[in-house]
């Protein structure tokens, strides 16, 4: 995948998100040094892609946007991360269920950005104060979430079986835990 559609499909899903709801969302990404290789191999086939475990996002969000609006907007990215989520580990708890095409685009949904919706003014709903009180670290199990989730695409984007993508998709399990665990209300 090139670099530009990498950081334009979280656009045009955010985008799409956020137009429902009739309030206007741009995100531009722009990576910046330093950059992991990520491997992934499954039957023989190999896939790298570079990831930037650092990342410079300018946010457009609209200035109309309540709190309220933007604990709702995360949330829904949450809950949909959740689906994605539930989807792919059905097929790694049975793996004759396995299809190749519907884990290619459960692991792309996983580009969308929900950190733009933790702005200062937004506490509350599930998110603990821990997040802005300790941004370095929410910012750390952000860089973590990101990895493991651009190495779930990269062996996605080849994998023929569950053991293609078993191991990336506990890397993110863990990535999705860890978090939750330092920065979400029970």
């Amino acid at each position: 995948m090139s670099t530009a559609l990498k950081f334009a499909t979280p656009l045009i899903i955010a985008m799409a998100l956020v137009g429902c709801n009739k309030k206007t969302e741009t995100t531009t990404t722009t990576a910046s040094a330093p950059a992991t290789t990520v491997t992934a191999s499954a039957n023989g086939a190999t896939a790298t892609a570079t990831v930037s475990t650092t990342t410079t996002s300018t946010t457009a969000v609209d200035p109309n946007m309540t709190p309220e609006d933007h604990k709702k907007a995360r949330e829904r990215i949450m809950k949909d991360w959740k689906k994605t989520n539930q989807t792919i580990g059905a097929m790694v708890k049975d793996p004759s269920k396995f299809d190749a095409a519907q884990v290619k685009a459960a692991a792309e949904k996983l580009n969308q950005n929900p950190w733009v919706h933790y702005p200062e003014t937004a506490k509350g709903g599930e998110a603990k104060n821990e997040i802005w009180s300790d941004a370095a670290g929410f910012q750390q199990q952000i860089d973590k979430f990101k990895t493991a989730a651009s190495a779930l695409n990269a062996a996605a984007a080849t994998a023929t079986s569950v053991d293609g993508i078993k191991t990336q998709f506990g890397d993110l399990g863990a990535s999705c835990k860890s978090c939750h665990d330092k920065y979400k209300e029970d």
